[in-house]
């Protein structure tokens, strides 16, 4: 009898897991809090355009990052130190406490361009995605929450994905776009694009 409660109790959490694993969450309340929304200005205003896509990586322990898709052009954004953590102040009593206006953190930007088409239909997959967030009720400490979110106010995200479920292709679809960004010269420029679109190729498939 208990084994095969203890069955059941993994099963469940195996099911849960994987629902989780294979959508996006619905975005919740507290991602519009001062930390999430100041980390999102120093990203917009680096970028300093309109997006239809925004990307946004915030790690536990380290700096946050973003990405930002304008037209046919890629941003990333990379924050030099902790937004979080620079965000904690000491008063002269010593005591210690969150102050989200108080963060001059530097961000550095770099940009690429994409073609017209790849660029419509990375719009298009995480818009999909975006759309179709399920809530899972799976949570965890520490890892890391990606954010994302559409022109149009759509939003959802995921918390450390296992890589080859389908959240976390979107992850890495995120992580080809951050190297791309690094490319000047139109060879290497080809050759991550193609990257990026033998990507797109699978996560359209699954998504169908």
């Amino acid at each position: 009898m208990k084994n095969r409660l203890a069955q059941l109790i993994f099963l469940a959490f195996f099911q849960s897991t994987a629902l989780a694993q294979s959508s996006l969450e619905p975005c919740r309340k507290d991602f519009i809090d001062a930390y999430h929304v100041g980390v999102n200005k120093v990203i917009d205003d680096a970028v300093a355009v309109p997006s239809s896509l925004q990307l946004t990586t915030f790690p536990s322990f380290q700096a946050e990052s973003g990405l930002r898709l304008v037209a046919s052009k890629v941003y990333f954004v990379e924050f030099q130190t902790s937004f979080w953590g620079d965000s904690y102040v000491v008063d002269r009593k010593g005591n210690g406490r969150m102050d989200f206006t108080k963060p001059r953190t530097v961000a550095k930007s770099r940009s690429a361009p994409l073609s017209s088409d790849t660029a419509q239909r990375i719009g298009r997959a995480y818009s999909k995605a975006i759309t179709e967030a399920t809530q899972s009720g799976r949570t965890g400490l520490d890892g890391t929450a990606y954010v994302l979110s559409t022109g149009k106010g759509d939003c959802a995200w995921a918390w450390s994905p296992e890589p080859n479920s389908q959240n976390g292709q979107l992850i890495e679809l995120m992580r080809r776009l951050e190297t791309h960004t690094k490319f000047s010269s139109l060879i290497d420029l080809q050759r991550s694009e193609k990257s990026i679109i033998q990507l797109l190729n699978t996560i359209e498939r699954v998504g169908k």
